[in-house]
C-alpha cells in the first residue's frame, strides 16, 4: 500500500470512535484487538491515529548473552509524519523508556503518539508538547541505566483488555481516543474502515429515530447495525 493510500485511510480512521471500530473487528472475527485498560493516556481525550512503528526492549543486565541494543538514534529513524510509536517494554517497569527530551524529538519527527507497556517521565513536560503517550505507569527513575532497546522490526505484544496480549505489526494502524486504543492490522485496514464508515452512518440513523420519538426497540429492528460486516477472510489466526 502506498504512503497516499495508507494516508487516506487514517484521515479515514481518525473519524471514526474506538467503540465502532472494535464493533466492526468483532464481527469481522478478530476480537483480540483493544489494548488493555492498564495502560492510561496521559492527555485524557486527546485522540490520535496513525501507522504502528514497533520496537521492542528488555531489562539490562551485564552478561556475554545479553542482546545487543539497537542504534541510539533508532526511534527517530523509525518515525515518519503520522507515526504511532509503540514500545514492548520485556515486562521493565523500574525506569522510563522515554523523557521529555526523546519526546520532543519524536513529535519533531512527526510522531502522533507513542504507546507503550513501560513507564514514562517527564510528564508535565510531555504534556506541554501536546504529545499524546499512552503508559503502563509514571515514574522519576532514568530507565536508560536499567533497560535498552533490542528490536526494532517488529511485530510485538502489547496487554489487551481481553487478558490475550495483541499483537502489532509495522504498518498497523492505530486508533486512540477516551474509550482506549485499537489495533486494526494493515492486512485488512480498508475493509475494517469501509464497514465501519457504514456501521457510523445506520448508528446516526437510529440516533435520530430516538431523538424523533422512536422506541429503542423499533429504531434497532429497522436498522440493523452489523449485517453489512465483512469476515476478514485473509488473516490466517486472530487471533494476533
Amino acid at each position: 500500500m502506498s504512503n497516499t493510500s495508507s494516508d487516506a485511510l487514517i484521515t479515514r480512521l481518525s473519524a471514526l470512535e474506538t467503540g465502532q471500530v472494535s464493533d466492526v473487528l468483532d464481527e469481522a472475527g478478530y476480537p483480540n484487538h483493544a489494548l488493555s485498560s492498564d495502560l492510561f493516556p496521559l492527555i485524557p481525550g486527546k485522540r490520535f491515529a496513525g501507522r504502528a512503528a514497533c520496537l521492542r526492549g528488555e531489562p539490562f543486565i551485564q552478561g556475554a548473552t545479553q542482546v545487543p541494543a539497537v542504534p541510539g538514534n533508532t526511534l527517530e529513524t523509525l518515525t515518519t509524519n503520522g507515526t504511532i510509536i509503540v514500545i514492548e517494554a520485556g515486562g521493565f517497569q523500574s525506569g522510563a523508556l522515554l523523557g521529555g527530551f526523546v519526546a520532543y524529538s519524536l513529535q519533531r519527527a512527526g510522531a502522533l503518539a507513542i504507546v507503550t507497556d513501560g513507564a514514562i517521565r517527564d510528564a508535565d513536560e510531555i504534556r506541554e508538547l501536546g504529545l499524546q503517550c499512552v503508559q503502563r505507569t509514571i515514574t522519576p527513575l532514568n530507565g536508560a541505566r536499567r533497560w535498552r532497546m533490542t528490536r526494532s522490526d517488529g511485530p510485538i505484544s502489547l496487554p489487551g483488555q481481553t487478558g490475550v496480549r495483541v499483537e502489532i505489526h509495522q504498518g498497523d494502524l492505530l486508533l486512540g481516543d477516551s474509550d482506549g486504543v485499537v489495533v486494526v492490522p494493515g492486512s485488512i485496514a480498508q475493509q475494517i474502515i469501509e464497514d465501519t464508515e457504514e456501521l457510523q452512518r445506520i448508528e446516526w440513523r437510529i440516533g435520530e429515530a430516538l431523538r424523533n420519538g422512536a422506541e429503542r426497540a423499533q429504531a434497532f429492528a429497522a436498522n440493523p447495525r452489523f449485517a453489512h460486516i465483512r469476515p476478514a477472510l485473509n488473516i490466517a489466526s486472530n487471533k494476533h
